[in-house]
């Protein structure tokens, strides 16, 4: 059964997080950099920053059918590192996480990846896990937020290819004069006792500017019930940057993983 209230805070964990925020990557070195992060040790709130509009994929979607319809407004797309690519189409990279396709470029994206099992996520299943942080996310919002609840209402991503007209329990809903408004979606991947979240938001919803961007992700990090930490703003840490160029040479830039 879905929580009735928002949760005020995590449980407090004596555990920092480290702010990440690195600047416009391309979406394969975005992709990258949050997979990277599920193997580091630590907590980490990255800002995703994206030189141009992208479309991102869950890593078990099948590759989206032409869509019609209400759904004729979100792009056409090829595969991220395709070397002649279709004129007037979106790269798409396909993600570590799951969840369904989305268009990346007005919204507010950011990754979180930490321990789990830990006091921040104790039970480590999927449920629980999106359930405690769209809740925390919600909490972003000025206006009356909350998780969505119920049950998955549809079977297959194949035709729905936009994230924001999906609707998942772990959706973060605002109320609108018509009934829910989806302001945000996450995804999740789990290994080796990490998890790496994925999220989404409406800038339009959250009434959020660009300029406040590192303090609502710090705000976000006190929500998790975890003690403020460094931070890297600009540039990446040079230890990483090995280990990033690898993960986009053979896996988030080759155009056979991004169209699965």
């Amino acid at each position: 059964m879905q929580e009735s209230t928002p949760l005020q805070t995590a449980p407090r964990s004596e555990s920092s997080f480290h702010l990440v925020v690195p600047g416009p990557l391309s979406a394969a070195e975005n992709m990258a950099l949050d997979d990277l992060l599920l193997d580091q040790p630590g907590w980490f709130l990255r800002l995703t920053g994206w030189r141009q509009p992208v479309v991102t994929l869950g890593r078990f979607q099948p590759w989206p059918d032409s869509c019609s319809g209400e759904r004729s407004a979100f792009p056409p797309i090829h595969p991220a590192g395709e070397v002649e690519p279709p004129p007037d189409t979106l790269a798409a990279v396909r993600r570590a996480t799951g969840g369904g396709a989305i268009l990346h470029g007005e919204d507010w994206t950011i990754a979180i990846a930490g321990d789990c099992p830990s006091p921040v996520f104790p039970h480590r299943r999927p449920t629980a896990v999106a359930h405690r942080i769209s809740l925390l996310l919600a909490r972003l919002f000025e206006g009356h937020a909350t998780s969505r609840g119920g049950e998955v209402q549809e079977a297959s991503m194949q035709h729905i290819t936009d994230c924001f007209l999906r609707r998942s329990p772990s959706d973060v809903v605002v109320e609108g004069t018509e009934g829910s408004i989806k302001a945000g979606g996450i995804a999740l991947a789990f290994r080796q006792g990490r998890v790496l979240i994925e999220a989404s938001l409406r800038r339009d919803l959250l009434d959020a500017q660009p300029d406040n961007d590192l303090q609502q992700l710090h705000r976000l990090g006190l929500f998790l019930g975890l003690k403020a930490g460094s931070s890297s703003v600009g540039e990446l840490p040079l230890q990483w940057q090995g280990p990033l160029a690898r993960r986009v040479e053979q896996r988030f830039g080759d155009p056979r993983w991004n169209h699965g």
